[in-house]
C-alpha cells in the first residue's frame, strides 16, 4: 500500500508555477512530478475561501449541497465520512500538517477532517502578510530573511522524519499564504518546491497530489483579495497527481469537490457543469459560478445580475455575452455590443446559457430575503463588537 500525500498551498495561482507558464520560477521537483503524472488544465475550487474549499475537498460535496446555509462555525461534518474516515478505514495513519492560524478561521468554519486524524501544528509555518494582516511599518518593510527560511524548512523536515512510514500513511499539508521568511504571495515558490523535494524523498512520486484551496485575484479587475469573486484568478487552481488513466493532462473543467474521489478511486469524473460558490446560500451577498466547457455563467444574487464569459475566447472576462449595450466612454453613448465586438459564435454561446440557466435553477435555494438580511446584519454586529473588544484589550 502506497503513501498518499495531498500537498495544498493557501491562495495559490497556476501562473506561480512553470508547470503553467510561469518562467520565473525554477520547480525541478514540481516540474518532474508533473512530467510523471497528470496536468489539470482547467481545475476549479468549489469556494473561493478556505474553510468552504476545505469542506469540499474533503467531503465530495458542493456548498450549495451541504447542510450549511451561513458562514458560522459548524458542528462537526455529518452528511458522510470525509477523505480522511474513507482512508482510515483502507488501513492508513491519518496526519494534517498546518500553520497553527487555521485553527481560529478554517479548522471551526469546516470541521470536516475526520476523528482519527493526528495533527501537526505550528506558528513556525506563517509570515504575517497579506489581505488578512494590518499593514503597520515593520510589515509595510519586510524583507527576505534566510534564517526564518531555515526555521520553517527545518520544522517542516523534522515533522516528516517524525512519522513512522513503516506504516500506510495519508498525509494532508496546507502552507499559508506566504512561507515564513518571504514577504508576499508567489515569492515563496521555490521554498514550495524545495519542500516538494523533501516530500518525494521519503514518500517517492507515486503519491503526491499537489493544489491550493484557491486562487486570488492578484490585482485583476482591480482586485487584490479573494473570497468575493469567482472569476478566473479567484477560483481557477492548480492540480498535478499522480499520473491517471494514462493521461499527461486533462483539459475539461474538473472540481476539487471531486477530489476525494480521485484519490480513492484514481480516475477523473468529466462532468457537465462545474460550480463555485463565493458563500452559502443563505447568505444575501453570494455569487455563483456554474462552466459548462468553455462557457461560464457568473450569477451575482445581491443585484440579480447575470454574466456570461467564454473563457476559452475572452480568458480575461471582458466581454460579458449578455450586455446587449454597451458604454463607449470616448463618445458618452450606448452601442449595440454585436455590433463592436467580434464574436461570431453567439447563438452556441445562448445555447449553452439557456443549458447552464436551467441547471442553475434546478440547485438554487435561499433562505428568504429577510431572513438572509436579519442574519447577515446579526453576524456584522458579532463581527464588529468582536473587533471592538480586541482594539480595547477586553477578553
Amino acid at each position: 500500500m502506497k503513501h498518499v500525500v495531498l500537498l495544498s498551498k493557501d491562495a495559490m495561482l497556476p501562473e506561480y508555477l512553470p508547470t503553467y507558464g510561469n518562467t520565473y520560477w525554477k520547480t525541478p521537483n514540481i516540474d518532474e512530478l508533473a512530467a510523471k503524472g497528470t496536468v489539470f488544465q482547467q481545475h476549479y475550487t468549489a469556494a473561493p475561501s478556505t474553510a468552504m474549499a476545505f469542506t469540499s475537498m474533503f467531503t465530495g460535496l458542493y456548498p450549495y449541497q451541504l447542510d450549511r446555509k451561513d458562514y458560522t462555525e459548524v458542528e462537526e461534518y455529518n452528511q458522510g465520512t470525509t477523505l480522511f474516515d474513507e482512508m482510515y478505514a483502507r488501513g492508513y495513519e491519518c496526519h494534517l500538517l498546518w500553520s497553527s492560524n487555521y485553527i481560529k478561521m478554517a479548522d471551526k468554519f469546516s470541521k470536516c477532517y475526520g476523528k482519527h486524524t493526528i495533527r501537526h501544528e505550528s506558528m513556525k509555518l506563517n509570515q504575517s502578510v497579506g489581505v488578512h494582516m494590518p499593514h503597520n511599518e515593520e510589515q509595510n518593510n519586510l524583507k527576505p530573511d534566510d534564517a526564518k527560511v531555515k526555521e520553517v524548512m527545518d520544522y517542516l523536515v523534522g515533522e516528516l522524519d517524525s512519522l513512522d512510514r513503516s506504516k500506510p500513511i495519508f498525509l494532508w499539508i496546507h502552507l499559508p499564504h506566504v512561507l515564513l521568511g518571504r514577504c508576499g504571495y508567489g515569492q515563496d515558490i521555490d521554498l514550495f518546491d524545495r519542500f516538494v523535494g523533501e516530500l518525494r524523498t521519503r514518500f517517492g512520486d507515486e503519491g503526491i497530489y499537489i493544489t491550493a484551496d484557491h486562487g486570488n485575484m492578484n490585482g485583476y479587475k482591480g482586485k487584490t483579495t479573494y473570497g468575493f469573486d469567482v472569476n478566473q484568478p479567484a477560483i481557477r487552481i492548480p492540480l498535478i497527481a499522480p499520473r491517471i488513466e494514462g493521461m499527461e493532462t486533462v483539459t475539461f473543467p474538473t472540481t476539487n469537490a471531486r477530489l476525494m474521489d480521485m484519490i480513492l478511486n484514481e480516475t477523473v469524473r468529466k462532468e457537465e457543469f462545474i460550480i463555485s460558490d463565493t458563500q452559502y446560500y443563505a447568505q444575501p451577498y453570494r455569487k455563483t459560478a456554474i462552466i459548462r466547457g468553455k462557457y461560464k455563467y457568473i450569477y451575482n444574487k445581491f443585484d440579480k445580475s447575470e454574466e456570461l464569459y467564454d473563457i476559452e475566447f475572452d480568458p480575461n472576462e471582458n466581454i460579458n455575452l449578455l450586455k446587449k449595450l454597451l458604454y463607449d466612454v470616448d463618445r458618452n453613448r450606448n452601442v449595440n455590443a454585436q455590433q463592436v465586438i467580434f464574436y461570431p459564435w453567439m447563438d452556441e454561446a445562448m445555447e449553452n446559457y439557456r443549458l447552464i440557466k436551467t441547471f442553475f435553477d434546478s440547485i438554487w435555494k435561499t433562505a428568504g430575503k429577510w431572513t438572509e438580511r436579519k442574519n447577515y446584519i446579526v453576524r456584522k454586529l458579532k463581527n464588529y463588537k468582536a473587533a471592538l473588544k480586541r482594539n480595547l484589550g477586553i477578553k
